[in-house]
């Protein structure tokens, strides 16, 4: 019963819809709307296609990707040239944990290093 007063009331909006729809009067176009729209058109067709700005940013992109493979291939060669040639200079792991020490061993980083128990091994408090 209740679905019914459900759906009288849905078919009746609808109707009063449709009433107030048919009762709103007929739009007039300014009489150089179309005379408008067609300049605008035309000038539209004038200005250059997207497709051509895309293109250049297609190039641009593709001689920017070849820019960052040769960095990078230069740079992979650099560090295969100095590590094969320079291994002898390498630091070792203790060597790299005293510079670390000394740069960030300051006054202002001890709570860090109180905390930690002043250990060097890997376990965390």
């Amino acid at each position: 019963m209740e679905t019914n007063k459900r759906t009288d009331r849905i078919t009746e909006d609808i109707r009063q819809t449709i009433a107030v729809l048919d009762s709103l009067p007929e739009i007039e176009a300014h009489y150089l709307f179309r005379a408008r729209l067609m300049e605008q058109v035309s000038h539209g067709a004038a200005s250059p296609s997207p497709g051509a700005y895309s293109s250049a940013a297609y190039g641009l992109k593709l001689a920017l990707v070849a820019l960052l493979l040769l960095v990078n291939i230069g740079t992979a060669l650099l560090f295969t040239r100095s590590a094969s040639t320079e291994s002898e200079n390498m630091f070792s792991r203790n060597d790299m944990l005293e510079s670390l020490t000394s740069d960030y061993g300051s006054p202002a980083l001890s709570y860090y290093l109180e905390n930690n128990g002043g250990t060097d091994s890997d376990e965390q408090p």
